[in-house]
């Protein structure tokens, strides 16, 4: 049986708060915080921030170094709720990915049909820089967590 402390999310949750109040200070507007965002009957998106006055949604991945496979897929899931949205509600939004590592950045920004996707769907790719006590706290939750989807 899995130890579901140790896949426990809460710290990326936490960072999450942070970085959600630093998008809020950086864009000077009030953002929702995980709304429900209905596309259709019984279809809606949560994004980590959104303002539909604004035009505003985005992501947060509270991750730090090399990323796996399945991790990877998440931001891809990530970018595709952002477009559906524009798609279903015919407005065009900034568009925002938020990471916090420049690893990760490095990634994101490089050569790869996730970095060409973020480039071509005009999607802004943010690093915030951390505190040190929530670096650290993110670097020890990502050891202790066991990661299901490689």
């Amino acid at each position: 049986m899995m130890d579901t402390m140790k896949s426990s999310s809460h710290e990326q949750r936490e960072i999450e708060r942070y970085v959600f109040a630093e998008m809020e200070d950086m864009l000077q507007v009030s953002l929702q915080n995980n709304p429900k965002v209905f596309l259709a009957e019984g279809v809606h998106i949560e994004p980590d921030f959104y303002s539909k006055e604004e035009k505003i949604v985005g992501e947060i991945f509270a991750h730090h170094g090399k990323t796996k496979g399945g991790q990877n897929h998440k931001v891809a899931q990530d970018i595709l709720k952002m477009l559906l949205l524009e798609k279903m509600q015919g407005i065009t939004y900034r568009k925002f990915l938020v990471i916090c590592d420049k690893q990760m950045e490095k990634v994101l920004t490089g050569k790869s049909a996730l970095a060409e996707s973020i480039r071509q769907f005009d999607v802004q790719l943010l690093c915030v820089e951390l505190p040190e006590e929530l670096s650290d706290r993110i670097l020890n939750a990502q050891r202790r967590q066991v990661m299901i989807n490689n």
